[in-house]
């Protein structure tokens, strides 16, 4: 099971490397599963900081017309969220 501790920033990379290689042998592909799993193994603030970072779950946007208050999400991947997460943490510099 992969695991992260918050203090040992420099050991970022290294969760992201078990966890993918967890994703290609179980063949999960989706994005959406991705950032669940990643969130999965962590504390409980640590899964509330990851999950709050707009690339999680998407940005919404306004319809084009005022009639219809339907929103759409532009949908973000598994590495744009994983390259913002890195940034959250100065020094943990991303391997890919």
């Amino acid at each position: 099971m992969p695991k992260w501790d918050e203090e040992k920033v420099h050991e970022l990379a290294q969760y992201f490397q078990e966890l993918e290689y967890l994703f290609r042998d179980c063949r999960v592909n989706d994005n959406r599963q991705k950032k669940d799993y990643a969130v999965h193994y962590l504390t409980y603030d640590t899964r509330e900081t990851w999950m709050s970072v707009k690339e999680y779950e998407g940005e919404f946007t306004p319809a084009a017309t005022h009639d219809k208050p339907e929103r759409a999400a532009h949908a973000y991947t598994y590495e744009e969220w994983k390259a913002e997460i890195f940034k959250l943490y100065p020094g943990s510099e991303s391997k890919d």
